[in-house]
């Protein structure tokens, strides 16, 4: 009887539970991280639209509009960078603060509301090592191809040298590609 009393004490208590269902673990959805090798490639992409613009002669809007693409683009890996170039770390945090760029404060015209500010000589500091000197070029090209493209007619030098600017930015990757695999 006593082991009656006890199973049946049991089932009681294992009825009593009830099957609470387990609270659902909300799917975070995570943002996937970015690689700095993915971000020199997205760098890279946008980089050749600006080359292939140059190439057709494109019109100055249409340069502007692609240069400032890349410049605003390249703040993420100016900031990623950091992590592979500590001895750059300032010098990548002036970069990525040049690529912020502000709204003009004047309302008086239609046409001042769209333009976006660009300091085009940012005040950058000394660079400690070569790689720094690289990591600067990924936004002085850039910004030097579209100080080109604010002019009204581009010769055909201008393109060759805006051309070249770009070009120069691809070796830049290529060396910054080299000295964050080695480290």
């Amino acid at each position: 009887m006593k082991h009656l009393m006890f199973s049946v004490f049991i089932l009681l208590m294992l009825s009593a539970c009830d099957d609470k269902p387990e609270p659902k673990q909300t799917e975070v959805q995570q943002i996937p991280e970015v690689t700095l090798e993915q971000q020199f490639d997205n760098y890279q992409g946008l980089a050749w639209q600006v080359v292939e613009a140059l190439q057709n002669q494109s019109t100055t809007q249409q340069l502007q509009d692609l240069t400032l693409k890349l410049i605003t683009s390249s703040t993420g890996l100016f900031l990623n960078l950091k992590a592979q170039l500590p001895e750059c770390e300032a010098s990548l945090h002036a970069l990525a603060d040049a690529t912020e760029f502000q709204q003009p404060q004047s309302n008086d015209t239609d046409a001042l509301k769209n333009e976006i500010i660009i300091n085009l000589e940012p005040n950058l500091p000394e660079f400690a090592a070569a790689s720094c000197y690289h990591a600067q070029q990924l936004l002085l090209n850039p910004l030097a191809v579209y100080s080109l493209a604010q002019q009204a007619d581009l010769a055909q030098s201008d393109y060759q040298n805006a051309k070249l600017k770009m070009i120069d930015s691809f070796a830049r990757i290529k060396q910054l590609e080299l000295i964050t695999a080695i480290e």
